[in-house]
């Protein structure tokens, strides 16, 4: 069949034609994701269901972790957070720009492979860094990037805790969560170390 193009048969004949391979494309591409390259059945990524703790008076607090390591750290970064690990808490990992692609890479795979981890969803890592200098203002701003970070993530939490792969808890969580069960939400504790460079 030959038709003019000026023809209102013909080009109502071609909008349908592409409506409905249109339909047919979006129906593929919903029944399939990518994942890497490769399509799977959708039924196969089922994330785990997240558990959320019970929050409020007579529950102990949520406390909220950002621990920062550099080149060579990961294992040491995964080391405490197992340590210092509770189901109510949130985790967020991070090696900076000193440490590669590879090795975050791995410490997120690392994370993923931990049942616990898995189960709870309460262990985030830092896909992509920057270099952060422990003198300088980056450290700030870091640690202002990971409570944000950790605020998208879940913002129910009321403690934010700091720490460096070179940290070790010397107390179990549950008697941190207890001792913090007791203080006022409105306290905050700072360290800070005056030397001779910064006065």
């Amino acid at each position: 069949m030959v038709c003019r193009i000026s023809s209102g048969y013909c080009l109502w004949l071609m909008l349908v034609s592409f409506l409905i391979s249109l339909v047919l494309l979006i129906a593929i591409s919903r029944s399939h994701k990518s994942q890497n390259g490769y399509f799977v059945p959708s039924n196969i990524l089922k994330l785990p269901p997240v558990r959320l703790p019970s929050k409020g008076p007579g529950f102990p607090p949520i406390l909220a972790y950002w621990i920062l390591g550099t080149q060579g750290d990961g294992k040491r970064i995964l080391k405490l957070a197992k340590a210092i690990y509770h189901p109510r808490n949130q985790y967020l990992l991070q090696l900076d720009a000193g440490s590669s692609s590879y090795e975050r890479e791995a410490l997120a795979l690392a994370v993923q492979s931990e049942k616990v981890f898995k189960a709870f969803a309460n262990v985030n890592v830092v896909g992509k860094s920057y270099a952060i200098s422990r003198m300088g203002s980056s450290a700030l701003a870091a640690t202002l990037h990971g409570a944000a970070l950790l605020l998208r993530i879940n913002a129910d939490w009321e403690w934010f805790i700091t720490l460096s792969a070179y940290d070790y808890p010397i107390m179990t969580q549950d008697d941190i969560l207890y001792a913090f069960a007791s203080l006022p939400k409105d306290l905050n504790f700072i360290s800070y170390n005056t030397t001779s460079w910064k006065q």
